[in-house]
């Protein structure tokens, strides 16, 4: 996994943002977004996003809001190395 981070604070007040590189196989790890919300924007490949449990393919252009408090993961079950950028907003 390689996650370049693009802002975050002190530079920003409330924006959290990184472009992350996932190979086969791997995966994020579950999380909540507690406290914050977040969008996921796919550059390369086919996530998987796991939302409270269900499974939300994106494929590459494709993105995805996520509300505070919720459960969630991105996996790589794909053959190949996926790309997305993720931004997180501070709620607090």
């Amino acid at each position: 996994m390689k996650n370049v981070q693009i802002i975050k604070p002190p530079i920003s007040k409330s924006i959290k943002c990184a472009r992350v590189t996932l190979e086969p196989g791997e995966e994020i790890g579950e999380h909540v977004t507690d406290g914050c919300e977040e969008i996921i924007v796919v550059l390369k490949g086919k996530a998987t996003l796991v939302k409270d449990g269900k499974c939300i393919v994106l494929k590459e252009g494709q993105a995805h809001f996520i509300q505070e408090g919720i459960r969630h993961n991105v996996r790589n079950e794909s053959e190949k190395e996926i790309e997305y950028v993720y931004v997180v907003s501070m709620l607090r």
